[in-house]
């Protein structure tokens, strides 16, 4: 057994994952949000990633992504389609919750972002941000990760699961970048 293999499941996560972490945090990391074209894509593009989870979320994700759903109208801009070419599984694991939920941590970061830069899109359009950075859910799933003492007998589907949301996220970057968007300015 490898020395990976013994390692507490929050370790294997974030250590299996974190190339997947770095390339969907330099995605999203390089919209303005000091520029409403560069917000909107942003916003677009997490659309269209939690509108294909959409059918695994439970309430809380779904109040985020009713949220998102809410900015976008705000802005003028449409709903995406669920990627058409995923295969949604039939729920969610603890993996992808594990994205779904350390999400969390970044969208506290890019709210303090969007404040700065963008205090008419903060006031008007910060509704997917402001429940994003609503911590509990986040915590509530580290205690369980931290409080794995052992190996999980399916921690190398659970790290799939997560790797699979991680590509999911990319995915919805690269369709939404490729595709040509206008946003509406305040």
């Amino acid at each position: 057994m490898s020395d990976v293999n013994i390692m507490p499941l929050r370790d294997r996560l974030r250590l299996e994952t974190a190339d997947a972490h770095a390339r969907v945090d330099a995605l999203f990391g390089s919209c303005d949000f000091a520029d409403a074209e560069g917000y909107g894509r942003f916003l677009l593009a997490q659309a269209a990633a939690w509108e294909t989870l959409r059918p695994i979320l439970d309430s809380e994700s779904l109040a985020r992504a009713e949220a998102l759903r809410s900015d976008l109208e705000t802005l003028g801009l449409p709903v995406p389609e669920p990627l058409s070419d995923v295969d949604v599984p039939s729920h969610a694991s603890l993996g992808h919750r594990y994205v779904l939920e350390g999400s969390r941590l970044g969208s506290s970061v890019l709210l303090r972002e969007l404040k700065a830069k963008a205090p008419n899109y903060s006031v008007a359009a910060s509704a997917y941000l402001t429940e994003s950075a609503v911590m509990e859910p986040w915590k509530r799933l580290f205690t369980t990760l931290q409080n794995d003492h052992g190996v999980h007998a399916n921690g190398r589907d659970i790290i799939d699961d997560a790797l699979f949301v991680f590509g999911l996220f990319e995915k919805a970057w690269r369709a939404t970048y490729s595709a040509s968007t206008r946003t509406s300015r305040f």
